[in-house]
Formats: structure tokens, sequence, C-alpha cells
């Protein structure tokens, strides 16, 4: 569905850790071609003002709206992901987006945590990100493919035990 319908639309998506540095972009369009690590940067202070401003740890910034565009972050312990998108915000993409923090915590915890700034560290957090781009049911499978319960990505090894895409242990498939 589009942002027309009156469901949100996911734009662009920034995964930033904590330090401001950029770890994944990505957007609709599929195409990364500009440097938006001064973007990450500028997100990552404008956090840093409201925490200082309203108080250390007690506040956050949600949402920013500006004409037909609105900013979502979801904060994780390390990270946060920002995205852009069109439309008015819905239980589904919020929880889209929060997921999203969460697969990427699970996955990375160690570089959350303890990040050295290599950012070959983070190599499959991008197709993480893009998945948010999914619109929800269009990868659905005819037949009975395994999906991963975390991500939801569809497991074409069955001897796989872990998720490519988001590392999920598929030992606990029944």
């Amino acid at each position: 569905m589009s942002a027309e319908e009156g469901s949100p639309e996911i734009k662009e998506a920034f995964l930033v850790h904590k330090s401001g540095c950029l770890i994944s972009y990505a957007n609709h369009k599929g195409d990364e071609g500009q440097d938006f690590d001064i973007v990450a940067g500028m997100l990552t202070a404008i956090q840093s003002f409201v925490k200082d401003t309203f108080g250390a740890g007690q506040w956050s910034l949600k949402r920013l709206e500006f004409e037909d565009r609105n900013l979502l972050i979801e904060l994780g312990d390390h990270i946060y992901l920002a995205v852009i998108y069109e439309g008015k915000a819905d239980v589904k993409m919020q929880s889209k987006v929060e997921r999203t923090v969460g697969i990427v915590q699970e996955k990375f915890w160690q570089q959350c945590s303890n990040w050295t700034g290599d950012m070959d560290e983070w190599t499959g957090a991008g197709e993480i990100v893009k998945s948010l781009f999914v619109p929800e049911g269009e990868d659905e499978p005819v037949d009975d493919r395994k999906r991963c319960e975390l991500c939801g990505s569809i497991v074409d090894d069955l001897e796989l035990k872990a998720c490519q895409i988001c590392g999920y242990d598929l030992s606990m498939f029944i």
C-alpha cells in the first residue's frame, strides 16, 4: 500500500551507532549513491541536544514532522534506527521498525556494545535494514518454504542452523 491510501510508506532508513557513525543507509529506490554520514551525525547531535536540554537519560527524540515527510527514531541500547516516511505512522510500521532494531541488536550485540570502528564488523546489517522496504505479504510463499521467525526471510537451505539474514537460531523451528 502507498502513503496515499493512508498507510505509511518508508522512504529512507539510517542505522546509526550511538557514537554518531552511520552503519547502514537504505532507501525505497535501492540506490545508495550519496554520503549520508553527515545526516547520521546531525541526528545524533539532535538526540544529544534533547537529552542535555530535557534531562540525561529521561528524554529522547522519537519523531519529527516536516511538511509531508516524517521522521521516526527507534532507540536501541547502542544503536538507533531513523526512518523517513510519508503518511501517518501506524502500529504496524512502528512494530516493524522496533523489530528491525531488535534483530540488529541480537545479531550484532558485540559490535553494538564494544565496537572497534571497523565497518566490516557490520556485514549483513544493511540487508536487515533493507527488509524495511519489503511490503507486508509481498514475499509470502505459495509453497511451504520455511521462514525465519525473527526477520521473516525465506530459508531455502533446510540444513542451515542459523538465518543468513539475521542470524536467528533456526534449530528452534518445529
